[in-house]
């Protein structure tokens, strides 16, 4: 599993400001390796099966990491997610029985 580092820089320290002017920090996230992040969800009705087409371009399969959430209300959303297969272009997300709510998922991939 590759890991990366990240660090926070303060952009206004790489500019010239003067003593009478105080500006508040502001930072950004850097990091080492080149990162590819997509964040998404599959709304699942009386099924137990659903598919994402990644609108990211992947140089492999992605680590996926998925949650299912009641959207509903209806207190059926506690089943077991997986993911039953990953490749480049989409994900297949299925559950343990069917439910009506919605599966959160993260696909990260960090280049090594």
């Amino acid at each position: 599993m590759a890991g990366t580092k990240t660090k926070q820089k303060n952009i206004n320290r790489f500019r010239q400001t003067y003593p009478y002017i105080r500006r508040r920090p502001r930072y950004e996230m850097v990091l080492d390796k080149e990162v590819t992040l997509e964040v998404g969800e599959i709304t699942f009705t009386n099924t137990s099966s659903g598919t994402h087409v990644f609108t990211q371009t992947f140089a492999s399969a992605p680590t996926i990491t998925a949650i299912s959430v009641d959207s509903e209300s209806n207190n059926i959303a506690n089943v077991n997610i997986f993911v039953s297969s990953v490749s480049t272009t989409n994900v297949v997300i299925e559950s343990s029985q069917a439910f009506t709510g919605k599966v959160h998922f993260h696909a990260i991939l960090v280049a090594s």
